[in-house]
């Protein structure tokens, strides 16, 4: 037996690989601006959990703060709440709750090139709100994306959702300590930002789809997320929790 064979035959199947998370703060457990609930207004970014933030271009306000309210496993999850809607969003005007990856962290996955390698992301959610909703990953220059849908079926209830993008071959991506990847997850975009090309990239900057739910809708709606990751590789793994000083650092 080759020595490569033994070693995948002792590989662990469950816990902790090191390093496989792409993203920082994944389990919303650094949140240095405190816990009480931030406003996020009209054309403003406001950071709420470290690295994690809501990106608001519309005529909503949104609140966002870190809840001890969390799926099994986790302590904690970020929570947005609508507390001013925009039922007329403008075609240009767009919400997200967004996070962004340094290309130091991510450019092993050679995007832009024929060795892109595929990822998957997964994470929980909670909404009072249900039905399909929309997320995406974008490139720093705006002008790459792959939106991606998941559906929430039970109002108020914390579920599981993964899914798999294949790697960019096209493209610019930054691979320094600038920007280098994306991700967003839509809380109601106007048509300039929507799409129904699922599942593939493509050109421009999209967050969501055309039927996608929209949090800026509904007053007091609420949307919350736990235990956020991005891995190469086409299976979701277990959540690679690692330290609070880690994280914090």
């Amino acid at each position: 037996m080759s020595n490569a064979r033994k070693l995948a035959d002792n590989l662990p199947t469950e816990g902790q690989l090191g390093g496989r998370n792409i993203l920082m703060n994944g389990a919303q457990v650094i949140s240095q601006r405190g816990t009480a609930a931030l406003t996020a207004s009209a054309s403003s970014d406001t950071f709420i959990t470290d690295r994690f933030r809501i990106s608001n271009y519309s005529d909503a306000t949104f609140t966002g703060q870190q809840v001890a309210d969390a799926p099994t496993g986790f302590e904690y999850s970020t929570k947005v709440t609508t507390t001013g809607t925009d039922t007329s969003l403008a075609a240009a005007q767009y919400q997200r709750f967004i996070t962004a990856i340094e290309g130091y962290n991510m450019n092993h996955l050679n995007y832009g090139t024929s060795n892109a390698k595929t990822c998957t992301l997964s994470f929980h959610v909670k909404s009072s709100l249900t039905g399909t909703f929309g997320a995406s990953l974008v490139n720093a220059a705006h002008d790459r994306s792959n939106v991606q849908t998941y559906t929430i079926n039970s109002a108020n209830t914390w579920e599981y959702k993964t899914f798999t993008v294949a790697g960019d071959t096209s493209g610019t991506w930054v691979t320094n300590t600038g920007t280098g990847l994306q991700l967003m997850f839509d809380l109601g975009s106007g048509s300039d930002k929507l799409t129904d090309t699922t599942n593939q990239w493509v050109a421009g900057e999209y967050h969501g789809t055309t039927s996608s739910v929209k949090l800026t809708h509904t007053n007091s709606a609420t949307l919350q997320f736990a235990g956020v990751q991005l891995e190469a590789g086409t299976q979701a793994t277990a959540f690679e929790h690692r330290s609070f000083g880690e994280e914090l650092a």
